[in-house]
């Protein structure tokens, strides 16, 4: 997921599907995933939180009430008055058996085919103890040249990075700072945080964002981009990765 270095890189971005893909199966789900690996997308891209008894969930929200037939915070309930929430249902009948997912399974899915860009929710509900419980789950993962952990919250990307330089690896994952903002001095603030990759909204894709990024060596993975406008103005701008929710759609329009 390395920043453009020539032309041929600048016109290919990798494909990243935004929680799996959201266009052809219900978003953060072991369907979406398995879509996404079978489609031969670049990564995938996930999100994050610890419920009451520990696990680690893969869902987007810090509630379970928009995409489960459930109702409460997630950091409130235990695995097992989750593990059998419908998931799928909101989506399409024909997903009604879909279940949320623990990260865990979907490491298992995943198994290195492709990049994983695990996303820490801690804002506004914060998990005490999730970096530990992350780092302590990926410990035993076989591919972390394909881990990606991001984040709007860039203390728990800063505590990762110390943790691991600690370890004697800093550099074990890729850290990458999300962000809707432009930030002066981008390059020595990512250094602040441990981060080797930026994040940012399309909004703060610019020449001038794009130069400071480039000058400080860091990827450039822009979210969430679902139209051919889009996808042609990062890429003659030159980023990293395009997260987004039409996957194949963003291969064809690639040539890839």
């Amino acid at each position: 997921m390395a920043l453009a270095a020539d032309q041929g890189e600048i016109a290919n971005p990798k494909v990243i599907a935004h929680r799996g893909g959201k266009k052809w199966a219900p978003e953060n789900t072991m369907a979406a995933f398995s879509k996404s690996i079978a489609c031969g997308v670049d990564g995938i891209e996930l999100d994050i939180h610890k419920c009451a008894s520990g696990e680690l969930v893969v869902i987007h929200d810090d509630r379970v009430d928009r995409t489960t037939n459930g109702r409460g915070l997630i950091g409130e309930m235990t695995w097992e008055q989750l593990k059998g929430l419908d998931c799928g249902s909101w989506y399409d009948k024909a997903f009604a058996a879909e279940r949320l997912p623990l990260l865990q399974d979907v490491l298992k899915l995943v198994d290195g085919k492709v990049t994983l860009n695990i996303e820490i929710k801690t804002c506004p509900v914060n998990y005490p103890g999730i970096d530990d419980d992350l780092l302590a789950m990926l410990d035993g993962y076989a591919y972390p040249q394909k881990i990606v952990i991001s984040s709007f919250d860039h203390k728990v990307l800063r505590r990762i990075h110390d943790k691991l330089a600690k370890a004697g690896h800093p550099d074990r994952y890729r850290l990458a700072m999300l962000g809707d903002n432009l930030l002066e001095g981008l390059g020595a603030y990512a250094k602040t945080v441990g981060a080797s990759a930026w994040n940012p909204s399309m909004d703060c894709i610019r020449k001038d964002s794009m130069d400071d990024a480039r000058n400080a060596g860091l990827h450039v993975n822009v979210w969430t981009l679902n139209d051919k406008a889009d996808w042609q103005r990062a890429r003659e701008m030159g980023v990293s990765s395009i997260i987004t929710d039409d996957p194949a759609g963003l291969k064809e329009f690639l040539g890839k």
